[in-house]
């Protein structure tokens, strides 16, 4: 297996940051926005827990059950300039587990 050079570690980790970290600060932006416009109260008071809580924890499930599994099929379904990434399984005892009761519970 080749191991990728710096320039195509710096594509991956580049897809990663604008897909995921963009994706997340944009719902964020759409759920504060969304918040203000549902309750326009909260610019004439002084902010609540919830005020900040909310569009936070919505955005955090969002980003783990649909942004970071559209991040990682985009990684693996687009090309980079010159290469691909491919997934592949590996049997578990081709993994080095030392372990024999990790062996007894996988077989």
């Amino acid at each position: 297996m080749q191991q990728p050079r710096y320039w195509e570690m710096l594509a991956i980790g580049w897809r990663i940051l604008w897909q995921g970290v963009g994706s997340v600060m944009i719902s964020l932006f759409v759920a504060n926005l969304a918040l203000l416009v549902l309750l326009p109260e909260l610019t004439r008071t002084a902010p609540s827990v919830w005020a900040w809580a909310i569009p936070l924890v919505i955005v955090f499930v969002a980003a783990l059950f649909i942004f970071m599994p559209l991040v990682a099929r985009a990684l693996l379904t687009k090309p980079f300039r010159g290469f691909r990434l491919r997934f592949v399984r590996e049997p578990f005892e081709s993994l080095g587990s030392t372990d024999p009761s990790h062996k007894e519970v996988w077989s």
